[in-house]
């Protein structure tokens, strides 16, 4: 007795089939089913066009499969209906009978199986390089970082020595080992920290150290001022943020003229977020300048050191200020250990 058979016994009038037989049929066509499943799962889940050369040679290599499981079901659920009844028909034509029934059944079932397994496997593969292109841009990204800090550190280093020979050539000896300090409390810092974020108050501690050195090369030229708010002393910051720009402003806006100057440097926290502030009254900034353009590296340096480490949670904006001379502001996210 096929499951068409069982199912019009169920509806015809006079005929009533108790539901413990029901069921037990209904076990019989469809638990075959499940290691069925996992057989041409485990056997074809692989089976994609990059492996065989087209979706025609894929079909053609599901045939034998499906021949498999098409008279494998069949027999199965025919010696159950032989065991459960009494056989009216010989074993093959009753599963013949069964086969030609349940073919396209068959054909439809086999063929939502192995889709269903392939788009499996395509999907953990598209999981898999989602994760291999995130952890490849993560390393990226990194590699770029590390790379951006290896070259500001040497690029203040050589303006430091540069100030430091200086002071060599007039004959500053006290001068000369106040600076050398100076230097060693900067590079003992930047070895110190390496990779990893410093505090906002360290940072302007470094900066100030930077400037000491800097006083030689402008003498009685150079105000400092630093303002650093309360709530944002503690904030997490990339090393070498300030510096730069700090840096930038001596070299490019105040060194330029004879008369003296001023660099201020102020940061507050802005609606859960850190700002620096650098300005300088020097010389301003050259007609339709751009930070990309930029002749230098420190500004550019540091821009793409953002970028890389925060993406466009952070930004670097350079525009003339009120009353003459350059603001740089640094924008970030709050971060405190």
């Amino acid at each position: 007795m096929s499951m068409a058979e069982t199912v019009w016994l169920a509806r015809t009038p006079g005929h009533h089939m108790d539901m413990r037989s029901a069921f037990a049929w209904q076990m019989a066509y469809f638990v075959p089913w499940i290691p069925i499943t996992i057989a041409v799962w485990s056997l074809t889940r692989e089976w994609l066009p990059e492996r065989f050369g087209g979706w025609l040679q894929v079909v053609l290599a599901h045939l034998p499969v499906f021949a498999v499981v098409a008279l494998l079901h069949p027999l199965i659920t025919t010696l159950f209906s032989r065991a459960m009844t009494k056989p009216q028909a010989s074993l093959w034509t009753t599963f013949g009978r069964s086969l030609r029934g349940q073919l396209t059944a068959l054909a439809l079932i086999y063929t939502a199986i192995a889709g269903t397994g392939a788009a499996i496997t395509l999907y953990e593969r598209y999981r898999e390089r989602q994760v291999t292109a995130a952890q490849l841009q993560a390393e990226l990204a990194t590699a770029r970082l590390t790379t951006l800090r290896a070259h500001l550190q040497p690029h203040f280093l050589f303006n430091s020595l540069h100030s430091i020979a200086a002071l060599a050539r007039a004959g500053d000896t006290a001068g000369v080992v106040r600076l050398i300090a100076a230097l060693s409390d900067l590079l003992r810092h930047v070895l110190d920290v390496g990779e990893r974020h410093t505090s906002l108050r360290e940072e302007v501690q470094i900066v100030e150290r930077y400037l000491e050195i800097q006083r030689v090369r402008f003498a009685d030229r150079l105000e400092v001022t630093i303002d650093l708010a309360p709530n944002v002393a503690d904030a997490r910051v990339p090393p070498l943020l300030v510096q730069p720009l700090a840096e930038n402003a001596l070299i490019h806006g105040l060194a330029p003229r004879a008369r003296a100057g001023s660099v201020t440097i102020r940061a507050v926290r802005d609606n859960g977020r850190t700002r620096i502030d650098v300005e300088d009254t020097g010389v301003g900034l050259p007609p339709e300048w751009k930070l990309p353009d930029a002749s230098g590296t420190g500004l550019r340096n540091l821009a793409s050191r953002l970028t890389a480490e925060f993406g466009d949670k952070a930004s670097l904006e350079v525009a003339p200020r009120e009353g003459g001379g350059v603001r740089a502001t640094v924008t970030l996210p709050y971060m405190q250990s």
